[in-house]
């Protein structure tokens, strides 16, 4: 599992940003991207977004075996 943030969604109003405990999302071009290799994926910011723009996106890996 992921937290993602949807570019089309975001307002930019900074709220997520303030109840980050880790200080990992940051604003690009007037939306929040979220550091991913950091995330320890509270879901903190999930409920701060007025806009639910902030979403869980459950992600799987396909291994191959050489």
């Amino acid at each position: 599992m992921i937290i993602v943030v949807d570019k089309a969604e975001c307002v930019g109003c900074e709220e997520c940003l303030r109840v980050c405990p880790r200080k990992i999302i940051f604003m690009k071009n007037e939306k929040a991207e979220i550091v991913q290799r950091t995330c320890d994926k509270c879901e903190r910011c999930i409920p701060a977004c007025p806009v639910k723009a902030i979403k869980t996106v459950s992600i799987l890996l396909n291994e191959s075996k050489i």
